[in-house]
């Protein structure tokens, strides 16, 4: 009887104990779902804060202006909560917060020539191109202000100070969201042309421009006009870029002060056109270059100018009208450890150009003016080396030559002599960068680009940058 019993309490507890784990399971479960739910609500809790919040935010920005204006019309209604003014204020504080800097250059020059007998023989007049100046003296300083205009639009104004004077070098406007590759420039700014002449001269490698650049296009060619670029879409670097511009600055051509000209015209239409196209890429993860083509025609207004150095030449008042085309090719090499330039780096860079004039040639002799047709073909060319050999100090090499080329001068050709002559240069640097906001540089050059003349420049420049730049190009 005991043993009956027994068994059948047995089987009793293994029927139920299965119907006690489930229930326990079914517990845990309503548990988790209670605790999945509880959560449920607290974010959508947090969210429909969230939601308030930024309505009432979007409905307080919409009423500012409205109440910025009616504080302006009606003083009466400063009535109005508190909460208004400081947020006028706000939005009227950030409405224009543009990136400032101000460049700042000086310089020692020692010169064995006197820098107001300075020429480039067949190409400028004694003075009309500054090598410098002996002494202590002021280089040229830059107050530049750039942003974002708006989602669609980019700005920058640049102001250059040198002597006492001051000139808008650049103030133009371009494009943030054409797409495809595409960006559109307009007002005032240096040309796409070559390498050298976009880049401004407290970011050059040397303390003064190549003698050809110098001597073609001044140190730097800008124009008032509108510039546009496509960048394709390839896996090497290809930029096409043309502009059309009023033609203000003429290459190599100077007025009858021998300062490098600045045109003002008296008509319509454009009075300069430039087209330039690059291509370039990386070879390997520490070598890279870019190459580039360009090409610029231009030509004198109404007036005339006088031309190279035939005056010098002569003793008598010529005058020149016509046309200028300039041809250019450059190159630069770039090369960092695994592309990475902290510690060592190297860049070569070559140019060359060819400056082409046709027109009308007056010879001025006794008040007897003969003017014929006249045609003048010259080119020049440098290339330069810079080298990082530890962080902040750098040295560099370079030498540039101009081209007397050949000229057809028709019926005066009997009155200006030929030259027989071809200016050249060699320049040494080594400077110091301790920061991206100052450089030392001390430049020796060799000058020979009057005949017979040999000039020893030594220059000792200082560069310094306040408040926030751009990067430098290529």
């Amino acid at each position: 009887m005991f043993k009956l019993k027994a068994t059948a309490v047995a089987v009793t507890a293994c029927c139920t104990l299965p119907l006690g784990a489930s229930a326990q399971d079914s517990a845990a479960l309503d548990e988790i779902r209670r605790e999945i739910q509880q959560l449920k609500q607290t974010y959508e809790n947090r969210i429909q804060a969230l939601e308030k919040r930024l309505q009432d935010a979007e409905a307080a920005a919409a009423q500012t202006p409205a109440a910025t204006e009616t504080a302006k019309t009606a003083p009466q209604a400063a009535a109005a909560p508190a909460v208004a003014a400081p947020a006028a204020k706000q939005v009227t504080d950030n409405a224009f917060n543009p990136a400032m800097s101000l460049i700042l250059q000086g310089v020692y020059g020692d010169l064995k020539q006197s820098p107001d007998e300075y020429a480039v023989t067949g190409f400028a007049d004694p003075g009309a191109i500054n090598p410098g100046t002996r002494g202590f003296s002021l280089g040229e300083s830059e107050l530049n202000l750039s942003a974002n205009i708006d989602q669609l639009f980019y700005g920058n104004l640049l102001i250059a100070f040198e002597e006492g004077s001051a000139e808008v070098e650049e103030a133009f406007f371009q494009t943030l969201a054409l797409g495809y590759g595409l960006t559109v420039k307009g007002g005032r700014f240096f040309s796409g042309i070559g390498y050298q002449n976009a880049v401004h001269p407290h970011a050059w490698d040397f303390f003064d421009a190549a003698l050809v650049q110098r001597s073609f296009l001044g140190n730097n060619y800008g124009d008032d006009g509108v510039q546009a670029t496509w960048i394709a879409p390839l896996p090497i670097y290809v930029e096409l870029g043309a502009e059309v511009g009023a033609g203000r600055s003429l290459p190599g051509t100077f007025e009858e002060d021998t300062e490098l000209a600045e045109v003002e015209r008296n008509k319509n239409g454009p009075g300069a056109y430039a087209l330039f196209g690059r291509l370039g890429g990386d070879i390997g993860a520490s070598n890279s270059y870019r190459v580039g083509v360009s090409y610029l025609d231009t030509s004198t207004d109404d007036g005339q100018f006088a031309l190279a150095d035939f005056d010098t030449r002569t003793g008598v008042e010529n005058a020149y009208n016509g046309d200028a085309r300039l041809y250019g090719v450059d190159a630069v090499w770039k090369w960092a450890p695994n592309g990475n330039p902290a510690q060592r780096n190297f860049k070569l860079v070559a140019e060359w150009m060819q400056l082409e004039r046709e027109g009308d040639l007056t010879f001025d002799v006794t008040g007897l003016a003969q003017t014929d047709a006249f045609k003048l073909r010259q080119s020049g060319w440098y290339v330069q080396g810079v080298y990082q050999f530890i962080p902040a100090w750098r040295m560099g090499l370079r030498y540039d030559q101009l081209d007397q080329g050949s000229s057809s001068l028709g019926a005066n050709a009997n009155n200006i002599p030929d030259v027989d002559y071809d200016p050249r240069r060699w320049s040494a640097m080594v400077d110091w960068t301790p920061s991206e906001f100052s450089r030392w540089r001390l430049q020796y050059s060799n000058d020979e680009s009057r005949e017979d003349v040999t000039d020893h420049q030594v220059f000792l420049q200082y560069i310094f940058s306040l408040g926030v730049h751009g990067a430098h190009k290529f």
